[in-house]
């Protein structure tokens, strides 16, 4: 059931509050936003600057997929919002007026992850795409560091995306008795595999996330005129 006090804000208190570490992270999200924008990444030797793949048209969805993530969440309720209550003391600003308000009114939007997790596997293939063009836009096949990068960023988004605690639930996660001799199937298996991507969610959600930015920086790098884009084979089709 939800604190009385909570139910009073369908805006959330903590975006009202004094926090120079939140407002601090939406500037800088208002003007990288905002930079990328203005300074855009086009196609250049067959690398698509993942920012600007197709993707860019549901991004909004695929924004909400991290934002909703149990990884994402748990340091963003933490570190920029001081949440939950971790102790009797006003070290973090707990008191009875300071409610926790993770998964309610404003933040209820968490409790639709696993949907937009499948916005998320929509746009796998778009990625794999990109790693294709980046080997034959020249007629032929051509491995260069830039593709090198564009394919680990997408494994990196692979791993990351199947690593969800979502997936896991959809692969056995439901069972009321998952150890049960009824339920011990190839099924189970697969759910023991998931797993162990699983215990390492948060590493692969940081991990993709730098991925990204990464191969934005590295593209935009090559963009600028700096040799970084070295080419190790290049076969005839």
């Amino acid at each position: 059931m939800e604190n009385s006090n909570v139910k009073k804000h369908i805006i959330p208190p903590e975006f009202l509050e004094p926090n120079w570490r939140f407002w601090s992270f939406i500037l800088l999200a208002i003007i990288g936003i905002y930079l990328m924008m203005l300074y855009q990444v086009p196609v250049h030797d067959g690398l698509t600057d993942p920012f600007y793949s197709p993707t860019v048209l549901v991004l909004p969805l695929v924004v909400l997929f991290r934002a909703t993530c149990y990884a994402y969440r748990k340091d963003y309720h933490r570190h920029l919002f001081d949440h939950p209550n971790s102790c009797l003391t006003n070290a973090r600003l707990d008191s009875s007026k300071r409610q926790y308000t993770g998964e309610t009114r404003f933040f209820r939007i968490e409790d639709f992850h696993r949907y937009f997790m499948y916005t998320a596997w929509a746009i796998l293939p778009f990625f794999y795409y990109d790693v294709y063009v980046s080997w034959t836009y020249s007629g032929a096949f051509t491995l260069t560091l830039g593709s090198i990068i564009l394919l680990i960023n997408t494994l990196a988004v692979t791993f990351y995306t199947f690593s969800c605690h979502s997936v896991r639930h959809l692969t056995g996660g439901y069972k009321d008795c998952f150890s049960c001799p009824s339920n011990l199937t190839k099924k189970r298996s697969f759910f023991t595999f998931q797993s162990k991507f699983n215990e390492h969610h948060e590493a692969l959600a940081w991990t993709s996330l730098i991925m990204f930015i990464f191969t934005d920086l590295y593209l935009r790098g090559i963009l600028a005129g700096l040799p970084l884009n070295i080419t190790f084979i290049h076969l005839g089709l």
